[in-house]
């Protein structure tokens, strides 16, 4: 059953996805705490500038293994399957190199523009990229062969090395740099780990070889990665136009806020497993199956929003101290950004039906308002004008994508699954405000909005049968 196949990665993904969230939270309220507002800041600078290199160095190519290896073995052709592979990691590998060695020798370049001493971060940064680049084709392999548990497991040994090495490298006294080099050593110990399971799981795409339309491929991946490139940019420019008008400690500020939002969007994502399944899927049942999955999705990604902006400050006293109290109000207006992942389906469905480019060109116009917003907001607002800036063009994006599928796909969520969601969530917040404690305000909150859900027909029996039959639960 194709319902149970989504059920199994979406489970397999969901926990990768916690792990992911849990070690890097920890690991981010550690460094916060240990490294202070500004050598955060420094660290956080560091970091997104890389993952805006690191764009360069995938171009959708990791995309493009799942897109096409999954439609080669769905056909059963693993000659073909294979020669996508090896056309696909000859594109990598160059692209890797060559981007590490552009970071490595424009690292002090950099450090001059921003006027931050952010040098020798990315120099250590520079083979994280090379890394976490090669790590995600082979990632992707096993994503096409719809094997998620390999993203748990990657989450697992990266996040448990991550957590290790931060800790015992910032006890020795190595304050930034080890906090940078713990990020490189854990992508070395994902990497070795996916690449061994891997060629051990699927020995017949390494060994297989097949002609393959290079031109189809490039296509697609010319769309896939100004596609991704926009998105990257998109979620750190923020953070590097923060780090060039204001201080370190204002992009503390920010980024401790983003890390909360980034850690519990990471837990109520769905989309990326949707790829191979909507592969296989035309007309009334692709929009059958988009329907439920948004059902699903906005039940979830509302009320995190809404509840989210009702704990805001509790979450920042718990996670960070009262020293990142300052980006309280940041974290309120970033927590509208929980409502995304119910419209990052749009992207798996576009992707499916290799059309990345109906993503990109939303994508594209969202990206520049959010530079023009930042642009302007930011000198005269500060980190919370960045935060508006951000969530705006994000609503921008969403509207664009719902006209594009409604016009392409005949694809379009209902009103009630959005409306009802936002009335029990907008109940359930002002009921989370009488209550001071999150010991006590998420329970509640839980369970004020489950049963206005059940009130109002957003959430129904027929919804809990279908959980329950593709959980195989009785």
């Amino acid at each position: 059953m194709l319902a149970r196949t989504v059920m199994k990665n979406v489970i397999y993904n969901s926990s990768s996805l916690l792990v992911a969230s849990i070690s890097g939270l920890i690991v981010v309220i550690f460094l916060a705490r240990a490294l202070g507002p500004e050598l955060f800041g420094i660290y956080s600078l560091s970091i997104s500038i890389a993952y805006i290199f690191l764009i360069f160095a995938d171009l959708g190519i990791s995309e493009a293994a799942k897109r096409y290896i999954a439609d080669a073995v769905a056909k059963d052709d693993y000659g073909l399957a294979g020669g996508y592979f090896r056309f696909l990691f000859r594109l990598k590998l160059a692209l890797s190199l060559l981007v590490s060695a552009i970071v490595a020798i424009f690292a002090n370049p950099l450090s001059q523009v921003f006027g931050k001493p952010i040098a020798e971060p990315l120099l250590i940064l520079s083979l994280f990229l090379f890394l976490f680049s090669i790590k995600n084709l082979f990632l992707g392999v096993a994503n096409a062969m719809n094997d998620f548990k390999l993203n748990f497991f990657e989450s697992a040994i990266s996040g448990v090395a991550k957590l290790l090495f931060t800790f015992l490298l910032i006890l020795l006294g190595l304050s930034l740099l080890g906090a940078v080099l713990a990020v490189t050593i854990s992508a070395i110990a994902a990497m070795f780990f996916v690449i061994y399971y891997v060629w051990g799981m699927y020995p017949r795409i390494f060994t297989s070889k097949g002609k393959v339309d290079e031109f189809r491929v490039l296509r697609f991946i010319t769309f896939t990665a100004l596609l991704s490139s926009t998105w990257v940019v998109f979620a750190n420019v923020d953070v590097v136009m923060i780090g060039y008008f204001l201080e370190a400690e204002e992009v503390a500020f920010y980024r401790a806020a983003f890390n909360i939002i980034s850690a519990i969007s990471g837990l109520i994502a769905v989309p990326s497993v949707l790829l191979p399944v909507f592969v296989k899927l035309e007309g009334e049942d692709l929009s059958k199956a988009f329907l439920r999955t948004f059902k699903f999705s906005s039940a979830l990604c509302i009320p995190a929003a809404f509840g989210t902006i009702a704990i805001a400050k509790n979450l920042l006293l718990f996670a960070y101290g009262a020293e990142y109290v300052p980006g309280l109000s940041v974290l309120q207006v970033l927590s509208l950004l929980l409502i995304s992942p119910s419209f990052g389906i749009y992207g798996a469905v576009f992707s499916s039906k290799e059309k990345p480019e109906l993503n990109f060109y939303p994508l594209v116009l969202s990206m520049f308002l959010n530079v023009a917003l930042n642009f302007v907001l930011i000198p005269i607002l500060g980190i919370e004008g960045a935060a508006i800036a951000t969530v705006s063009s994000n609503v921008a994006f969403w509207a664009l994508l719902v006209a594009i599928g409604a016009k392409e796909f005949s694809i379009f969520p209902r009103p009630e699954f959005v409306a009802k969601p936002i009335f029990s969530s907008l109940v359930m917040f002002l009921v989370a405000m009488n209550f001071d404690s999150m010991l006590l305000t998420i329970p509640i909150s839980v369970l004020v909005y489950s049963a206005l859900m059940f009130l109002v027909r957003g959430i129904t029996k027929e919804d809990i049968d279908f959980l329950r039959a593709i959980a195989k639960v009785r």
